[in-house]
């Protein structure tokens, strides 16, 4: 690629990746998920609409890189305390609904006709769900803790866990695709160079992951500048890509053992926050340069929409009752379990993984590659709809099966459960000022939860019996997992106003309500720190001033005086 064509690249990089962002605040301002405006925007401009984007093949890599980047942030989640917090039913649960799923799909693709190979993608297809879908709507509307949510999250950590080796089969069939007469023995081959693979990749990332990395993130240096966690944490996550696919195996495939063995890193979840906006411009562009593959005209054929229709109706309907029926003979309630399915019916954003990846490899052909990014984008569009009426659309089908006597009347009030943390008070900074500020909030009966960012205080503030984390308190992801919405106030004691300003802001689009206390480092900033959305800031400059002053007055006269001996007001809104 010669220089004008890199510049040519480049201006059709920020082609797509604007109407990407545009078509997807579009959809966000009318309740559609955004994911549709990327996937939308990617149709538009490809070959099969405008062609305004013709050459989509230069688009792979970057979402590649996409794909990778979330299955690394999936694999930084997968820390024993959280699949611990899902149970062994949560497990069985997530399990039974992948693989029972991916048979029954299978098997009905295969009494249509398919080939055999075809048929086992199409299961894969069908058994997916999108995480980044379903999350993001149910956190929007704070039932992430409702039972159906924690029902439908077992369900998508097991989908995430089992695209990976879904990958490995669609490379073992892509393996087998022109050794029809010896399929056993090519398979096992291509199943022991998998492994294997695997074996080299995992070795190399545990050396890496527990002896060197946690080291090299604490090492005092590395602490000063939280740039170099990021740039470190990217590279581990290339670096395993590129092993990965040297060794002929998914790239994703490496860059998810690279998260799982970081989980367990102090750093991870501050890792994963700060790589947030990095994922998130590649990802935007995977979605929109899968919908640069969909050739709408083809797609109204008569044979692929046939293919798009049994897809989506079949699929929808065998993944809804398998989700039920998995989640019920686990002892979970019926209203639960069809709330749960609801949110789960679609398919998501692997699908596009696990499709892109088997028509690369031969396994199946364009038509069904196109009929299944028709069905994918469709069941895409009702997700939100399913999502936001999962309860009532499941309190109207239990009692219309009631009233049609299927089934026995049950009572159940399904309550959303409170969040573990509620109530109390988040602490950003532990310095001398936070650590003062956290003991007195304790000492009243409240419960302080501190963010710092020296892994060396978290622990310690551990050992005192407090809740700490490893964070950066201006980190979105960071304010919701130590349960910012349900806190009653917050104590900002980061010295830095620039930073105090940032967290301020993120706190604001969390919790309107609570009471926002911040250090104030410098009296010239006091307004700005006010209109961020403070509710009273400690002037540290009059503060220190006055009580300066006073102990001097005090010692001199061995009395401070009436205007002297009163604690300077903290600046609250009233002063602006």
């Amino acid at each position: 690629m010669d220089l004008v064509e890199s510049w040519h690249f480049l201006g059709q990089l920020i082609l797509l990746l604007g109407a990407a962002v545009a078509a997807g605040a579009a959809l966000e301002a009318v309740g559609v998920s955004a994911i549709i405006g990327y996937l939308l925007a990617g149709v538009v401009l490809g070959p099969g609409v405008t062609g305004l984007i013709a050459d989509v093949d230069s688009f792979q890599l970057v979402a590649e890189l996409g794909v990778s980047l979330l299955l690394f942030s999936i694999g930084l989640e997968m820390t024993p305390a959280k699949l611990r917090g899902f149970g062994m039913r949560g497990i069985i649960v997530g399990l039974l609904q992948v693989v029972v799923t991916l048979v029954a799909a299978a098997t009905v693709a295969a009494l249509f006709g398919m080939g055999f190979k075809a048929s086992i993608v199409i299961g894969c297809i069908v058994a997916m769900s999108s995480t980044a879908v379903v999350v993001r709507l149910l956190v929007d509307r704070g039932e992430l803790d409702a039972p159906r949510g924690r029902e439908a999250l077992s369900v998508l950590l097991a989908q995430d866990v089992a695209v990976v080796p879904m990958l490995v089969l669609v490379g073992v069939l892509g393996a087998t695709a022109t050794a029809e007469a010896n399929i056993v023995a090519v398979a096992s081959d291509q199943l022991t160079d998998a492994a294997v693979g695997m074996l080299i990749v995992v070795t190399i990332l545990v050396v890496v992951g527990v002896f060197i990395l946690p080291r090299l993130l604490g090492a005092s240096v590395f602490r000063k500048n939280r740039d170099f966690a990021i740039v470190i944490a990217i590279i581990t996550c290339m670096v395993a890509a590129w092993i990965s696919h040297a060794l002929q195996l998914s790239p994703a495939l490496g860059a998810f053992v690279a998260g799982v063995v970081l989980a367990r890193v102090s750093f991870a979840r501050q890792i994963r926050a700060d790589t947030g906006a990095l994922r998130a411009v590649f990802l935007t562009l995977f979605f929109a340069s899968i919908g640069l593959l969909a050739q709408v005209g083809d797609m109204f054929e008569p044979r692929i929409l046939a293919m798009v229709a049994g897809i989506l109706l079949i699929g929808l309907l065998l993944k809804f009752l398998i989700t039920f029926i998995a989640i019920r003979i686990t002892g979970g309630h019926r209203t639960v379990a069809l709330g749960a399915a609801f949110c789960l019916a679609q398919f998501g954003e692997f699908s596009f993984v696990v499709g892109s990846e088997a028509r690369a490899s031969g396994v199946i052909d364009e038509a069904l590659f196109q009929a299944t990014i028709g069905a994918s984008l469709l069941s895409l569009l009702a997700t939100p709809i399913l999502v936001s009426r999962a309860k009532p659309f499941s309190l109207s089908l239990n009692h219309l099966l009631v009233g049609a006597r299927l089934w026995k009347p049950a009572r159940l009030e399904e309550i959303d459960v409170e969040s573990k943390l509620t109530g109390h008070v988040i602490v950003i900074g532990f310095g001398p000022a936070g650590e003062e500020a956290a003991r007195t909030i304790r000492l009243s009966g409240l419960e302080p939860f501190v963010l710092e960012m020296n892994p060396t205080t978290v622990r310690r503030v551990r050992g005192e019996g407090m809740r700490a984390e490893i964070g950066d308190g201006a980190s979105r992801d960071i304010l919701e997992h130590a349960g910012a919405a349900e806190a009653s106030a917050f104590v900002v004691t980061i010295p830095d106003p620039g930073a105090a300003i940032a967290a301020i802001h993120q706190i604001r689009t969390l919790n309107t309500e609570a009471t926002v206390v911040v250090r104030g480092r410098y009296s010239r900033r006091l307004a700005e720190i006010m209109s961020a959305g403070a509710d009273q800031v400690i002037d540290e400059e009059s503060t220190v001033g006055t009580l300066l002053g006073a102990t001097v007055v005090k010692r001199g006269t061995g009395y401070a005086g009436e205007e002297t001996e009163s604690w300077p007001r903290p600046r609250d809104r009233a002063d602006t």
